[in-house]
């Protein structure tokens, strides 16, 4: 189970374009029951109905916030969230241990889905560099912590699905950031999530891989299986 601990985040929440400053991340795993004493951060998605909100994590595990809890989390009805929370109790569900819980803060995170590249949006996606720092599945997302260079623009970034695929076996993704000619002054980071669902086409599995540009100038690749959870 893998949790995020004792992070600085700061989340432009708006649209599809971001700003996003300092993400730390280090991983922990969850004590068996009560840890009012200790806080974890976590990614996942906000379900459910008024008063009765949950957050399914990235692993599987489903967080049940506790009544006092219910009035913060249904703001994020639907969103991709980071999440800082204290364990109350276990919940034991079919032999699955699930987590009752208060929760002290939540961010909505960036998500987006993968869009076609096309010689009609191919301007407006970009092709500025753009590092990415680390990338990692979550059940249906591929997330990305990344850096670029800013002065005062907001910039866009999205994963786009290249028109031509070479290889039947591997889908072809390519992670695009458009600037829009704002100088590179100052060095920031972001983080986003991409559904990956789409890439599936009714199988159980995808062979994805991501091409980038860094600010050296290289090509970079990142290769991976997609298999979100069941």
């Amino acid at each position: 189970l893998k949790h995020y601990k004792k992070m600085k985040t700061s989340f432009l929440k708006t649209g599809l374009l971001i700003m996003i400053v300092g993400l730390l991340m280090t991983t922990s795993c969850l004590k068996d029951s009560n840890s009012l004493n200790q806080y974890w951060l976590s990614y996942g998605v906000v379900t459910g109905t008024t008063g009765n909100y949950n957050i399914h994590l990235d692993d599987g595990t489903i967080l049940y916030p506790d009544a006092g809890s219910q009035g913060l989390v249904s703001s994020y009805a639907t969103n991709r969230v980071l999440v800082n929370y204290m364990i109350s109790s276990n919940k034991v569900e079919n032999g699955v241990t699930n987590y009752n819980v208060k929760v002290n803060s939540i961010d909505k995170l960036l998500l987006k889905s993968v869009v076609l590249l096309t010689k009609q949006n191919a301007d407006s996606l970009g092709n500025d560099p753009v590092n990415a720092n680390n990338l990692w599945f979550g059940n249906n997302f591929l997330n990305i912590n990344f850096s670029f260079l800013q002065s005062q623009k907001i910039h866009l970034i999205n994963l786009a699905k290249d028109s031509i695929q070479s290889d039947p076996k591997v889908v072809s993704l390519l992670l695009k950031h458009n600037a829009f000619g704002d100088p590179s002054l100052y060095a920031r980071s972001g983080f986003v999530s991409f559904d990956l669902t789409s890439l599936l086409n009714g199988k159980d599995s995808v062979n994805i891989v991501v091409n980038y540009k860094d600010y050296d100038g290289n090509s970079r690749d990142f290769k991976g299986t997609f298999k979100p959870l069941q």
